[in-house]
Protein backbone atom coordinates (compact mmCIF):
# COMPACT_ATOMS: atom_id res chain seq x y z
CA UNK A 1 0.00 0.00 0.00
CA UNK A 2 1.19 3.51 0.02
CA UNK A 3 3.62 4.69 2.25
CA UNK A 4 1.72 8.02 2.68
CA UNK A 5 -1.14 10.28 4.86
CA UNK A 6 -3.62 11.15 2.07
CA UNK A 7 -4.94 14.94 2.26
CA UNK A 8 -8.16 13.94 4.44
CA UNK A 9 -10.17 16.41 2.37
CA UNK A 10 -8.60 15.94 -1.05
CA UNK A 11 -9.29 12.61 -0.24
CA UNK A 12 -13.22 12.79 0.52
CA UNK A 13 -13.38 15.07 -2.57
CA UNK A 14 -11.95 12.28 -4.60
CA UNK A 15 -14.58 10.03 -3.27
CA UNK A 16 -17.49 12.43 -3.64
CA UNK A 17 -16.64 12.77 -7.32
CA UNK A 18 -16.33 9.29 -8.19
CA UNK A 19 -19.74 8.27 -5.97
CA UNK A 20 -21.58 11.57 -8.14
CA UNK A 21 -20.45 10.27 -11.37
CA UNK A 22 -21.62 6.94 -11.04
CA UNK A 23 -24.94 8.60 -8.78
CA UNK A 24 -25.57 10.74 -12.19
CA UNK A 25 -26.17 8.23 -15.03
CA UNK A 26 -24.94 4.59 -13.49
CA UNK A 27 -25.12 2.78 -16.71
CA UNK A 28 -22.92 5.32 -18.67
CA UNK A 29 -20.54 7.14 -16.00
CA UNK A 30 -18.45 9.55 -17.99
CA UNK A 31 -14.65 8.85 -18.29
CA UNK A 32 -13.90 12.38 -17.80
CA UNK A 33 -15.92 12.33 -14.44
CA UNK A 34 -13.74 9.14 -13.28
CA UNK A 35 -10.86 10.92 -14.46
CA UNK A 36 -11.28 14.10 -12.57
CA UNK A 37 -11.40 11.86 -8.97
CA UNK A 38 -8.37 10.32 -9.79
CA UNK A 39 -6.29 13.21 -10.24
CA UNK A 40 -7.98 14.61 -7.24
CA UNK A 41 -6.80 11.23 -5.44
CA UNK A 42 -3.33 11.74 -6.76
CA UNK A 43 -3.53 15.04 -5.72
CA UNK A 44 -4.69 13.49 -2.05
CA UNK A 45 -1.72 11.46 -1.66
CA UNK A 46 1.02 14.12 -3.59
CA UNK A 47 1.48 11.22 -6.43
CA UNK A 48 2.40 12.62 -9.90
CA UNK A 49 -0.28 12.83 -12.53
CA UNK A 50 1.74 9.70 -14.39
CA UNK A 51 2.10 7.45 -11.12
CA UNK A 52 -0.70 4.84 -13.01
CA UNK A 53 1.38 4.45 -16.23
CA UNK A 54 4.40 4.41 -13.84
CA UNK A 55 2.71 1.59 -11.96
CA UNK A 56 1.76 -0.45 -14.88
CA UNK A 57 4.80 -0.54 -16.39
CA UNK A 58 6.46 -1.51 -13.34
CA UNK A 59 4.17 -4.39 -13.07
Amino acid sequence: MLDSVPDPTLAAESCCQLINAYLNDPEHVDWDDVQKALDTALKAFDLPPTYIEEAIQRG
